[in-house]
């Protein structure tokens, strides 16, 4: 998730693990908490993929807690404790539960990460939560306040320990919860479609209601979204799938493209669109990312690269990013509530559902 939790948490985790240590194990916990995402430093490498390839890696691994907590203690230790008033094993436990929470919050978004890297790189993912939710941050927000607060007087006490418990199980219900919402919302799509279709289900932004569904269903796709407060009655649009073309095949087979597939998942879609001339251009494209408005089978990201008349490729594969201002956000409202026509945005219900229309 982005920084500002990831720091709550970490902060959160500090005070439980060493109380003792103050307002010191509120602040270091959350510093502690948030360095695993210096992996961003590494993003220009590799021509800009390495934003891909690095990020969530093997600062997000489990063993990686581990092995630099310690080391990472030992130096907090002799740097901000120099007569050795507090014990080693205070730091150690900060810093290694600080590290290892990183990940496994991360874990519950749709981004992927790579917890057994470099050993193996698959990216795993839960599907809870979005990477930004507010609702999640508010709840490690107010135990930190009301520790913060304690920590200006003295030592953590058993009182505030036990603010933070509450508020490290509530946000875990939370996430778990999440979890649940997504798969009840993929059990509730599928028998919408022909046996055997492939229905995946993916978090939004700042709420747990709004799910994005991407579907394959007979040589077509599904894209739209889906809401808990509007059950088994998903607001989407379909295309067929894309033929297969000899441009597409060695776009996929690039480096730059298997990046692409093993990032989102191996959720893509390959459009192949002709060029004025002659010629062709062909986009990768992340459907777990898209915004309202979109036409379907278009997301925020992908890879995409030229061809030429005969099929062969005109200079390198590159990244793009969709400008999102056309998307309407106005309608996120309307689509969480279950209001479809409310929201303006082009789609259909299934048969089934109209009558909620």
């Amino acid at each position: 998730m982005e920084p500002l939790t990831q720091g709550l948490l970490g902060a959160a985790v500090g005070q439980l693990a060493a109380p003792r240590l103050g307002s010191r194990a509120l602040g270091w916990g959350a510093l502690v908490g948030m360095s695993p995402d210096l992996d961003v430093l590494l993003a220009p490498l590799h021509g800009g993929y390495g934003e891909l390839v690095y990020h969530r890696g093997t600062t997000h691994s489990l063993w990686f807690g581990l092995v630099a907590g310690p080391l990472i203690a030992w130096l907090l230790w002799r740097w901000r404790d120099p007569e050795r008033r507090t014990e080693l094993r205070a730091w150690v436990r900060l810093c290694v539960l600080a590290l290892v929470t990183h990940p496994l919050l991360d874990v519950f978004t749709p981004y992927g990460t790579q917890l057994f890297a470099p050993f193996w790189r698959g990216r795993l993912a839960l599907h809870g939560v979005g990477i930004i939710d507010p609702f999640y941050t508010v709840i490690l927000a107010w135990a930190v306040v009301l520790a913060r607060q304690a920590a200006a007087i003295g030592p953590l006490r058993w009182r505030d320990q036990r603010r933070t418990i509450m508020a490290l199980a509530l946000s875990t219900v939370y996430l778990l919860a999440g979890v649940a919402l997504n798969e009840l919302a993929r059990t509730q799509v599928r028998p919408l479609l022909a046996e055997g279709s492939e229905v995946r289900v993916y978090p939004t932004l700042l709420q747990p209601f709004l799910r994005r569904v991407v579907a394959r269903e007979n040589g077509r796709i599904w894209v739209g979204w889906h809401t808990s407060l509007a059950p088994g009655c998903p607001y989407w649009q379909s295309l067929p799938v894309p033929a297969e073309t000899g441009e597409g095949r060695e776009l996929a087979a690039t480096w730059e493209g298997r990046t692409m597939r093993w990032f989102a998942l191996d959720d893509v879609v390959l459009h192949t669109t002709p060029l004025p001339g002659g010629g062709s251009l062909v986009e990768m494209e992340d459907l777990r990312y898209g915004l309202p408005g979109q036409a379907p089978g278009r997301s925020m990201w992908g890879v995409r690269a030229r061809y030429n008349a005969g099929g062969a490729r005109e200079g390198p594969v590159e990244r793009f990013r969709r400008d999102g201002r056309t998307a309407r956000f106005s309608g996120l409202g309307s689509l969480t509530l279950g209001r479809f026509h409310q929201a303006g945005l082009a789609g259909e219900l299934p048969a089934a559902c109209a009558n909620r229309s």
